[in-house]
Formats: structure tokens, sequence, C-alpha cells
């Protein structure tokens, strides 16, 4: 459990805060090779923001080339890692990087993890990190992309994870570091894990322009994320919510959306936790489409609401299926003839054959997605 305490200013002077971008993988196929670009628009406006924000030190480490060049004028430190091949660990690569690179103060964000986030949510954690000392903070307890710490050396006598959402507890349980909550913000919370986030994000006035540039040169279809907004702001409309939905969202969703809700959440920090890796994940909401069938299944969610939103890696975790990302990323966008996998492509097709419409992602989509998408609702109205 997170020891959780008041700041305590440091009399001393205040040491600088290295802003740490991870940005990396690898890529196959087309849609994988947009999101790429997309991504990489993103690390390119969040290095603007954290200068603005008063980052001094900005550490980019990445596998592509392209991103690599992309920074060369950005005044930035760049890592390019090339043996993509080995299995990447995050805490061992991170545990490297601070010592190789001598860092004091650490922020550390996936170069997907906030498109939205503004300068002053930047500057906010940067000072909290300078001010004191034996902290962490970070956008998601359970599941983080977002981790501020000091010491940065305390990662040296460190368990440390595979992923970055198991960062925070690693550096509360083991570490002894006190957990400074953040307030949540959508700047905080919305990351892009998948091409569902891109069509969401692309709708928010805050985006950056690199970004928005990449998402401008997509041909992809927006229709279903449309038609789920115009829902959202229908008092007569009836949305069906499905995954790993944290209670703050959904008092966010209570309190802002027109439209009633339907909200099924189940196996949350399913991956924090390594369910998934374990093949432990049970579903409820699984087992329904296990008895009804793919077809059955969402002419059922057309009897219960006029639109769903599913976080699908849940439902695929309960089916065991091992699915690539370029097969998960068409099934995002209804690309029926990129998926491989046979089950999935039924699936999907049975999602867009069904009476209502229907959204398919990931975490990020029953998270900061519908935050987003809320969001910039509420920004198109007049004042």
């Amino acid at each position: 459990m997170a020891t959780m305490g008041s700041l305590n200013p440091s009399s001393k002077t205040s040491k600088p805060v290295s802003l740490v971008i991870f940005e990396g993988g690898r890529v196959q196929g087309v849609l994988e090779s947009q999101m790429q670009m997309v991504r990489q628009g993103m690390v390119l406006d969040l290095v603007e923001r954290a200068r603005e924000a008063g980052f001094t030190h900005i550490l980019v480490v990445t596998s592509y080339p392209e991103l690599a060049l992309g920074l060369e004028d950005a005044a930035v430190e760049v890592v390019l890692d090339k043996e993509i091949e080995r299995p990447f660990h995050f805490g061992q690569r991170l545990r490297d990087v601070v010592e190789g690179y001598q860092l004091e103060k650490v922020l550390y964000m996936g170069g997907a993890a906030a498109p939205l986030i503004s300068s002053g949510e930047l500057q906010y954690m940067r000072e909290i990190l300078e001010q004191n000392e034996e902290v962490f903070l970070t956008n998601n307890y359970y599941s983080a992309d977002i981790v501020g710490f000091t010491p940065a050396a305390a990662l040296g006598r460190l368990n440390l994870p595979a992923i970055d959402n198991a960062l925070p507890m690693v550096l509360s349980n083991e570490g002894g570091l006190r957990y400074v909550p953040l307030q949540r913000t959508l700047g905080l919370n919305f990351d892009v894990d998948t091409p569902t986030d891109v069509l969401i994000m692309a709708v928010h006035p805050a985006l950056g322009s690199h970004t928005r540039a990449a998402v401008e040169n997509l041909d992809w279809d927006f229709s279903r994320a449309e038609a789920i907004k115009e829902l959202l702001g229908n008092p007569m409309g009836e949305l069906v919510i499905y995954g790993r939905v944290g209670p703050n969202l959904f008092q966010y969703l209570d309190a802002n959306t027109r439209c009633r809700l339907r909200l099924y959440s189940e196996e949350r920090s399913m991956k924090a936790l390594g369910r998934d890796a374990r093949g432990e994940v049970k579903a409820l909401m699984g087992r329904l489409v296990e008895e009804l069938g793919f077809a059955a299944f969402f002419r059922f969610l057309a009897e219960l609401a006029g639109g769903a939103v599913l976080d699908t890696r849940v439902l695929f975790e309960h089916f065991h299926w091992e699915l690539s990302a370029a097969d998960r990323f068409a099934s995002d966008l209804g690309r029926l003839e990129l998926i491989s996998h046979g089950p999935l492509r039924e699936f999907t097709r049975a999602a867009l054959e069904a009476p209502i419409p229907v959204l398919l992602g990931g975490h990020s989509l029953v998270a900061g997605g519908l935050w987003a998408m809320i969001d910039a609702g509420l920004k198109d109205l007049p004042a």
C-alpha cells in the first residue's frame, strides 16, 4: 500500500529534474506504421511543452531512427536503441539510463502517455520533484505511464518490473518512497495505445501541432467515434461501457454526460498484477459472449442501448487469444481484410454489423478516451 503524506520541501538547493521519454518497439504492418508516425508527432509536441514547463534536461530513448532524426534540432539528448530483437525489459532499461547518465531526479513518461497534457501540468510535476526528497508521483498508481521519483538512485535497490504500469507499486512497497497524489486531469490520464485513441484525440482542441499534422494524413473511418460522441450528448440515449473502468471516471461520466449509462467494470489492473501474463483473466462479459456467440451478443447489446464502448482486451485475454498488435489495431478500426486471426475477424465483423455503433479499443478507451470525447464536446458548446 502506498505511503501518502504531505510535501516536505527540501531546504537544500533544488536539484534539476530530468525528463526521460521512452518511445520504441517493433513495427509490423501499415496500421502500426501509421500509429508510429502519430506517436512521433506526440513526442515532438511533448518535448516542446516540456521546454515551456522549464525542463532543462530532456532525454529521449527510442528505437526509431526517424524520431531521432526529427529531434535533431530540439536540444534534447537522444539514445537510439538498436537491440530491439531481445525482449525489452522496461525496469532494467530505465535503470541503465539513470545510472549511465547519473540522473538524480526523474520524471519518466511513455511517448504516447499524455498527448493532451499542458505545460502547466508538466511544470507542476517538475516542481514537486525539485522541492522534495524520497517521494514519487504518478498519473495512475495501479497502471502508470507517467512516474516521477527522487532519488533516482533508488532504482538500484529495487526488483524492477518489466513494464512501466507496475513501477509505482514497486517504488512504494520496496523503495519506501512517499506517494504524492496528483489531481486527476484529462491531460494526465488520456494516453494513446490504440487507433481508437487516435480517432478520439483527433477531435480535441488541445492536440499539438505535430500530432495534428500526423493525424490529418490518416485515411481512417471516424464515423463510429463520431456517433458515440453524439450519443453522449443525447438525453434520450443510452450507452454501454465495458472494461477496466475506474470509479473516478464513472463519477466524471455521470456528472458530464447527458445520456444514460450502463457500466460494466472488471479486471482492473490485470496487466499491473500480471493476471494476463499468467492466463488468469476471467470475465463475466466474456462468458456471456461465449454463451451467446458473437452475432447474438452484439444484437443483445443493441437491445440494451443505442451504442457500446468496449475494452476488448479484457475479452481477448478471457478467450486466451494470442494476438499481434497488428491484428488488435485492425480490429479497432474495423479493417477485416487486415486481420489474420480467424475468430477475431468474426468478432470484429459482428461488431461492425451490429444494429448500433460499437467502438472497440483498449484500456485507454474506457479511461481517458471517453473523458477526452466528453471534454471535446463540452468545449464545442457556446460559452
